[in-house]
């Protein structure tokens, strides 16, 4: 195995882990982190291959990876939702499907990678491939199974990881590639300011106005 097939695979591995965090917490803070985290890591990967390639679109794509969806909008944007109301938001009732939310997502990677071996391995041998559509499927688990508005914003972002993921693993030479992520990232924090104003304008928070108890 090559060192980028390595870097690839180890990224990919660090990326998955939080995915499946992502659907084992219930504290909305730690998963901000988290998918901060995530997109970070993504951001290494595209500038590994970006380094490795030559290539000046890959670069662009790390830049926006770490720049808009590793600190904009999680760290400045999610965040200082959670520092306006001044309490750590916590999903109505999580704590009793926590552990469901958990073991449907292992089953859900499971299931997602034979489902990639059996259907789209022979068309993507790329190592890792099968990573990208694994990320999408928990991202749409967590859309699915989440009532949180700044939980779904997360979902969301994670959906775009896994599209710029598979893209920087499948489209290389494809022509817009970088404006398509760029009008994500556009089309994203457009759609978080809407989410999260019409939420609190409905609400007052950015979530449900009764918040669990927390216990233990």
């Amino acid at each position: 195995m090559d060192a980028t097939a390595e870097v690839i695979a180890l990224v990919g591995i660090g990326i998955l882990l939080t995915a499946l965090y992502l659907q084992s917490e219930s504290f909305v803070d730690p998963l901000i982190r988290a998918i901060a985290l995530q997109s970070l890591l993504l951001g290494v990967l595209l500038g590994w291959l970006a380094w490795t390639q030559r290539s000046v679109d890959l670069a662009i794509l790390a830049a926006l990876a770490v720049g808009v969806r590793a600190a904009f909008i999680p760290l400045f944007v999610l965040r200082r939702q959670i520092r306006a109301f001044r309490w750590r938001v916590r999903e109505l009732h999580a704590a009793h499907r926590v552990t469901g939310h958990a073991l449907a997502a292992v089953a859900l990677a499971i299931v997602s990678w034979f489902v990639f071996q059996e259907t789209l391995a022979s068309v993507f041998p790329q190592p890792g491939a099968a990573l990208p559509f694994i990320l999408l499927m928990q991202g749409l688990l967590m859309l699915a199974t989440r009532s949180n508005t700044i939980v779904q914003v997360i979902g969301y972002l994670e959906e775009e990881n896994a599209v710029v993921y598979a893209g920087a693993l499948f489209s290389q030479g494809f022509p817009l590639f970088v404006e398509v992520v760029v009008f994500l990232d556009v089309l994203g924090v457009v759609l978080v300011g809407v989410i999260l104003s019409i939420q609190r304008d409905v609400t007052g928070s950015p979530e449900e106005a009764v918040l669990e108890e927390l216990t233990g």
